[in-house]
């Protein structure tokens, strides 16, 4: 049994469709559960994870006062927002036990269940928030929390931490994250319904901050939900709108800018595991029909605003495969090492749809034990 044979038959467990999209469309809420915040009569499982597709479901489970309910009700309300409608398909609550790391907790959840792009935390603490930044770095997930003290996320600022969001809110237990992280579960980061800059939250009150506020969390790529009018003073909110401002993530980053290039990540990945499905001859055969699938794929991108559109003035990509045998620049010329392991390399750039920045890349389509962890994410499980 060969490193190949053991990939194909990875293939052969995937789920029909192969779709993205459920894990876009996921939150995992990671919370504490007491026995106060249960209704009479209810254990939460053993394994400390549950799915819940409304807040209806949640309710049965969960008394309706409780934080876990009240981030779910700002999670699901979304759904109905006829400015950015969510398309939420599940909320995943993950126990925090008791005395347990958050380490531990969504490496468990993870385990479970991995279907998730983005956590939402119910514990407003600096140290579990530091925690958590670091998780989503290091698994490649993002997340959005509530921040009540902006001292609190500075070592995450000065970390250059691309995956975490963070919302400013007077009241901790406001369920604004929870909110933020709803809207922005479309599938799809290229359209206005991907971000959250300008974004009207259904069922969360704006906050008033003053100027001196304003600039100490725009410093430090905090966002915040506030009434924006161009006229100032009390009584004026009819002649503004209540508005997510911040568009950041705490790293610097654009937040819609850093889910596309997930997404796309993500979707490439997909693309080799099922280009592997076609059992390709490794010569110009396998590599034609590698480069005609990615084409196909930023094709879907373009059509998606995540790549800008090919017009005869522009160019949205450009994409190469480096030949395998045919002449000195070929893999078997250049990389012995490659060659022998049969791997693929597609290379290129396109065009962010969301900033017009050039992105350069090089992908290595290679049937290993260490590529198939990279594709799947984590430990290939």
């Amino acid at each position: 049994m060969t490193v190949y044979n053991d990939l194909i038959n990875i293939l052969f467990k995937l789920p029909d469709g192969r779709s993205l999209e459920e894990y876009f469309k996921n939150i995992l809420l990671l919370t504490k559960i007491s026995e106060g915040d249960l209704q009479t009569g209810i254990t939460f499982p053993a394994s400390g994870i549950k799915k819940y597709s409304s807040y209806d479901e949640i309710i049965v489970d969960f008394k309706p006062t409780s934080q876990i309910a009240l981030e779910a009700y700002s999670i699901f309300a979304q759904k109905n927002n006829s400015q950015t409608p969510s398309q939420v398909k599940y909320l995943i609550v993950a126990e925090q036990k008791s005395k347990e790391s958050v380490k531990v907790a969504l490496d468990r959840a993870k385990a479970a269940d991995g279907k998730f792009a983005k956590i939402v935390p119910t514990s407003r603490t600096a140290a579990d928030i530091a925690a958590l930044a670091e998780w989503c770095l290091l698994n490649d997930r993002f997340c959005d929390f509530v921040v009540t003290n902006a001292a609190d996320v500075e070592a995450i600022v000065n970390g250059g931490n691309n995956y975490a969001y963070a919302i400013f809110r007077k009241n901790a237990n406001e369920a604004v994250a929870s909110a933020v992280a709803s809207t922005s579960t479309c599938g799809k980061f290229g359209s206005k319904f991907g971000s959250a800059q300008f974004t009207e939250l259904k069922g969360v009150s704006a906050e008033a901050y003053t100027g001196e506020e304003i600039s100490n969390m725009k410093a430090k790529n905090i966002a915040f939900y506030t009434n924006v009018s161009p006229i100032d003073g009390g009584e004026t909110e009819n002649f503004g709108y209540n508005w997510v401002i911040g568009s950041k993530m705490l790293g610097g980053e654009l937040r819609q800018r850093e889910m596309i290039k997930h997404y796309i990540k993500k979707s490439i990945g997909l693309m080799a595991l099922e280009f592997f499905n076609q059992k390709p001859l490794y010569d110009e055969t396998g590599n034609n029909l590698l480069l005609t699938m990615a084409e196909k794929r930023f094709r879907s991108f373009q059509t998606y605003n995540l790549v800008i559109p090919t017009t005869g003035e522009q160019i949205g990509f450009e994409l190469k495969v480096t030949p395998i045998r045919v002449g000195k620049n070929s893999i078997m010329n250049t990389d012995i090492e490659a060659y022998q392991a049969k791997q693929y390399k597609l290379s290129g750039y396109y065009y962010d749809a969301i900033v017009g920045e050039k992105v350069d890349f090089t992908f290595t389509v290679d049937p290993s034990d260490e590529e198939v962890s990279q594709i799947l994410g984590g430990d290939g499980e």
